[in-house]
């Protein structure tokens, strides 16, 4: 479509690959007259800056003619392409400016007193978008007309299953023992039946806006599995234990309640009791799991990640490395690390130790977010920087702080 430049979008659900398919597209299927452009959208994109990233690329042809160098063509590529806030009657602006330019080939300058009319060529658009809902929003059909539709419909489980159990079954027969092995189609099958019923029954509502599970969370209990070490997950049960644990990381710690969280550990048993055949009690018991590196000291550059079996020496560590804290920082933290306190520490320990860790850390203010970021930072040796807000706090600020935090993590190569 796109080499008989025709506009494409395409529309599926989150974790379809839709944007990795259009950029892998745009980026290395084409030929070298195409030159790749990408432009991703959001809630605060307006048309004027939509407009000025275009025409900053841009060359002039001839009066009033705009485009790619010559014997170029530009691909631009839009993500999220219905993101774009809606104006009081219904209009996105940066949508109806790329539309103007579909209908009658260019736009206005804005900046300019004369607004003459800028007539842009050689240009062909591919759009990704997921259906409308969930801050994304209904597109006008006036500019879909213009496109080609590829949809992008949700993967069955038995791909699903294909695809988890090749990364399982990799990791395993490097890492892990045969018995271990022989468990990665049951792990791969209770993951995936797990996610469905979690989805299916832990709907978001205005108080839980937050409840929209989709295949990057199932995506992640394989990301949390891949941590396994040979030496520490050596039988079955040990294998069932972590996947318990990372099922609940994913899952459990999104819930804002004791009866979500109740219903959810429910699930959890019943699918134990179906798929591994096992007792739930036996493997989850009245006690709590918890998993994390920091029981093993020393420099290591990768530590070993297990269960900790005997809180009281995870306590003792915590409260060691605390006060090494206070001895090496002016600002001390005075906490009590009650149970709940500690399992929070290693949930974001559990956080920064993995590729593209991000955490949102949601609770009333005085619950400890910050202090024990900073624990579970210090615990994992990683420099914590932050964003200090003041009145005049103001965006030059913010980028000199982003280029600070890069400088650090991208130049001196630390860990941030």
């Amino acid at each position: 479509l796109l080499t008989n430049d025709k506009h494409v979008l395409c529309i599926g659900p989150t974790g379809t690959g839709k944007s990795l398919v259009a950029n892998e597209k745009v980026m290395r299927g084409m030929p070298e007259s195409y030159l790749p452009f990408l432009v991703y959208f959001s809630a605060q994109t307006d048309a004027n800056q939509l407009q000025s990233i275009i025409d900053g690329r841009l060359e002039k042809h001839r009066k009033g003619v705009y485009g790619p160098p010559r014997g170029k063509k530009f691909i631009t590529f839009i993500d999220d392409m219905n993101m774009p806030a809606r104006e009081q009657y219904g209009a996105q602006p940066p949508i109806e400016l790329l539309r103007q330019w579909m209908d009658h080939g260019g736009w206005y300058e804005y900046y300019t007193e004369r607004l003459p009319f800028r007539t842009v060529v050689d240009l062909v658009m591919i759009a990704a978008m997921g259906p409308p809902g969930g801050g994304r929003n209904p597109v006008t059909n006036r500019f879909l007309r213009h496109f080609n539709f590829i949809s992008f419909p949700e993967m069955q489980d038995e791909s699903l299953t294909t695809i988890f159990n090749t990364i399982l079954d990799a990791f395993s027969r490097a890492n892990l023992s045969e018995e271990i092995q022989q468990l990665c189609s049951s792990v791969t099958e209770a993951s995936i039946k797990l996610y469905n019923t979690v989805r299916s029954e832990m709907l978001p509502t205005p108080s839980k806006s937050h409840y929209t599970f989709n295949l990057r969370d199932l995506a992640k209990i394989f990301q949390g599995l891949l941590q396994a070490d040979r030496h520490k997950i050596n039988s079955t049960q040990s294998m069932i234990k972590l996947w318990c644990h990372e099922s609940s990381r994913v899952f459990r710690d999104r819930l804002i309640n004791h009866s979500d969280r109740g219903d959810f550990d429910n699930i959890l048993k019943k699918t134990l009791t179906q798929v591994f055949k096992v007792n739930a009690d036996d493997i989850v018991g009245q006690g709590r799991l918890i998993y994390t590196d920091f029981l093993t000291g020393g420099q290591q550059e990768r530590k070993p990640y297990e269960e900790v079996v005997k809180v009281d020496e995870l306590q003792r560590i915590m409260e060691e490395q605390l006060e090494y804290y206070n001895n090496c920082h002016d600002h001390h933290m005075n906490l009590v690390l009650f149970l709940d306190a500690i399992e929070h520490v290693c949930r974001i320990g559990r956080i920064i130790r993995q590729t593209g860790g991000n955490a949102l850390l949601l609770g009333v203010g005085g619950s400890g977010r910050q202090s024990l970021t900073r624990l579970a930072s210090f615990m994992s040796e990683y420099t914590l920087m932050q964003v200090e807000i003041t009145k005049s706090f103001d965006e030059k600020d913010w980028r000199n702080f982003l280029k600070s935090v890069l400088l650090t993590a991208g130049a001196k190569g630390d860990k941030v």
